[in-house]
């Protein structure tokens, strides 16, 4: 069996532990978190496999290849596996996805430890779960679809886990019925409740930033997230995207980058005219949180990366390599910034 073999029984392994997360929920919640816990974790830890075997052992140092194929090793905690995705592959996770996976990694610990007295019959406890569950599968979703390259051969077992989880979110359903004088109240107020890109109901709360982005909380399943709405560079259709700058048009199935995200938040002619008069502060600056490079663009008085939604109040200069970022750049001179490692690193490699 080669490196391979275990990525493809490993992923089947983890699609095969998502159905039983989602079909068994309604019988049997505890093992429901388990299974559905159990799938996240190993969805992750065959992305590091892409990487290398050794970077799902809890200590790649003394990492064993004949333990590792029989299976006699401590594999990679959640915390270690978002670090490796992000420090060996380059590819942060994102907070909000982290953040997801840890709470219903903490949930699923509570119901392997502790006992849960008669939770078939609880149902607001039934809802927290399902609400972690759709948090949790939106994340782990838009995971999946950005890395296509690597889970290609799973795309069936990925759309019938998406499906499955539509049908999920049916236990949800009481809890927007019963939320429905509150989200009145927010029309009445002039606000326009918009679809949650997690649980699809209805209930997100937006707060906008301009015309075009907004936050939204989602009063039903509590999923919280940044949104933009352009339109669709390849068939002009209006869209909106959730937290990151990848996505596919579902008009017309076309990919959505950061940079067709950033050219359709840049008002170019107003950006044209600030720079030739010297107002730096409309030049496309670096993001000091996903160090994407030119991905931060300015709206008003605020700016927005196109490629992780992040929103900073200001951008500040490099003083090693001049660029622009979001961020903290006092101590820049030295330690650079997010596209230069600074005099320490000039001086390193000199």
């Amino acid at each position: 069996m080669n490196q391979h073999d275990i990525f493809d029984s490993l992923t089947r392994n983890a699609f095969d532990f998502l159905e039983r997360g989602i079909g068994e929920f309604d019988k049997s919640p505890k093992y429901s978190v388990i299974h559905f816990c159990a799938a996240v974790e190993m969805l992750l830890k065959a992305r590091l496999m892409k990487e290398h075997w050794s970077l799902i052992v809890s200590k790649p140092d003394q990492a064993n290849l004949a333990k590792f194929m029989a299976g006699d090793f401590a594999s990679v905690t959640l915390e270690d596996a978002r670090a490796r995705i992000r420090d060996v592959a380059g590819e942060d996770i994102g907070d909000e996805a982290y953040g997801s996976f840890r709470a219903l990694a903490n949930h699923r610990n509570k119901m392997v430890h502790f006992f849960h007295n008669g939770l078939e019959n609880n149902e607001k406890a039934k809802t927290q779960i399902v609400a972690e569950h759709c948090r949790s599968w939106f994340h782990l979703h838009r995971l999946l679809n950005r890395w296509n390259g690597y889970f290609h051969d799973f795309s069936g077992e990925i759309a019938h886990a998406d499906r499955a989880m539509k049908g999920h979110r049916q236990y949800l359903a009481a809890k927007f019925k019963a939320l429905a004088p509150e989200l009145d109240a927010v029309r009445n107020a002039g606000g326009k409740p918009k679809a949650c890109s997690a649980c699809g109901f209805k209930a997100a709360i937006p707060d906008a930033l301009d015309d075009q982005i907004a936050s939204l909380r989602c009063l039903v399943c509590d999923h919280v997230e940044t949104q933009v709405e352009l339109d669709c560079p390849h068939c002009g259709e209006l869209i909106a995207i959730a937290n990151e700058g990848y996505a596919t048009c579902e008009h017309c199935g076309e990919g959505i980058e950061p940079e067709h995200v950033a050219d359709s938040l840049t008002d170019h002619a107003v950006a044209h005219i600030g720079i030739k008069d010297g107002d730096d502060r409309w030049e496309p600056a670096n993001c000091g949180n996903c160090e994407g490079y030119h991905t931060v663009v300015r709206r008003g008085d605020r700016y927005f990366c196109a490629n992780c939604f992040d929103i900073s109040d200001g951008i500040e200069q490099c003083q090693w390599c001049n660029e622009y970022n979001t961020g903290d750049m006092e101590h820049s001179y030295s330690v650079g910034c997010s596209q230069c490692d600074g005099k320490v690193g000039w001086e390193k490699d000199d």
